[in-house]
């Protein structure tokens, strides 16, 4: 494993990466500047408060349908950051994203269901001003994780009403979450006014399987329904079925049948189980069908990264 730099960034700047692109849900115009927040809340001109609860603002009143996420990114809050022995998260980023430090240092980017702050976590100690929404409780814990950081700051918010005044940033991306919306490709749209002309937007969505999603689909109507820590309890039983799974013949036709994840971190595959089976939307897309959402929003320089179903697109200047 290459030497990972885990140092905060080192970063000057005394204006907060929120200042002149945060806008009232209920006016839309821009919020005053951090330094003028209150301890509890962001007030507007207009009358409208936006709450602030553990520091940070709250432009929703609950976690709608991602209570499975607020579950898992709490139980979960460290599980995925990279450290000393591990470098997989920023390995990933850059596999689904094609993004290197040279593109990010010093540009204003929105990570797109930061979860705990997996890959904020990247992106800012690689010198990026990262703001990182979640509508799930998972900002707790990715403002425990990074939250300090100066050029960091989490909302809690919703992918169809996000409070950003238009063309904030130069680059955006989402990792495995769009796909967890009543609908991909209009999340996918909404952040299209929100991108800089010049600028980068990269996602990555789920993509379309054989046998394992045929059994997967079927399995998830029950585990859908199920309480979450119920279901949490129930994956870990892929810790034990991983090392099943290695023998020959029976593991692989098992795997199918039954498929949990193969990560060879026990915690990792109980974390991988739960965000298959839990979520109560998951829809699986193809290349063709994503690409033709980048010509549609008028992207240009479409990148189709090899991890399935990654693309990276640019605004037209």
């Amino acid at each position: 494993m290459a030497e990972l730099d885990l140092a905060p960034p080192s970063v000057s700047t005394l204006v907060s990466p929120l200042d002149g692109i945060l806008v009232c849900p209920s006016c839309r115009k821009l919020l005053p500047s951090e330094a003028q927040w209150r301890p509890d809340a962001i007030p507007c001109a207009c009358g409208h408060v936006i709450p602030r609860v553990r520091q940070i603002p709250r432009f929703v009143e609950d976690d709608q349908y991602v209570g499975s996420f607020s579950h898992q990114w709490q139980a979960h809050a460290q599980t995925q950051l990279d450290n000393e022995e591990s470098d997989e998260s920023e390995r990933s980023f850059r596999q689904k994203t094609g993004l290197t430090p040279e593109d990010v240092r010093g540009k204003r980017v929105l990570d797109v269901g930061c979860g705990m702050g997996r890959f904020s976590d990247v992106v800012s100690r690689w010198g990026a001003e990262l703001v990182g929404i979640d509508l799930s409780l998972a900002v707790e814990s990715a403002q425990k994780n990074i939250g300090a950081r100066p050029n960091v700051r989490f909302l809690q918010a919703d992918v169809f009403q996000l409070p950003f005044a238009p063309a904030s940033f130069d680059i955006i991306f989402s990792l495995g979450v769009l796909h967890h919306t009543p609908d991909c490709r209009r999340a996918f749209q909404s952040l299209i006014p929100l991108v800089k002309p010049g600028g980068i937007i990269s996602i990555w969505v789920y993509a379309r399987m054989g046998a394992y999603q045929n059994f997967t689909d079927r399995y998830r109507v029950l585990t859908t329904r199920l309480p979450t820590g119920v279901l949490h309890q129930l994956c870990k039983l892929a810790v034990p079925l991983y090392y099943v799974y290695q023998v020959p013949v029976l593991g692989e036709m098992l795997s199918t049948l039954l498929p949990v994840s193969n990560h060879p971190r026990a915690s990792w595959r109980v974390l991988d189980t739960f965000d298959w089976y839990s979520p109560r939307y998951q829809s699986k897309h193809t290349y063709p069908e994503v690409f033709a959402w980048f010509k549609e929003a008028g992207l240009v320089d479409l990148d189709l990264l090899e991890f399935p179903v990654s693309i990276r697109g640019r605004k037209r200047a």
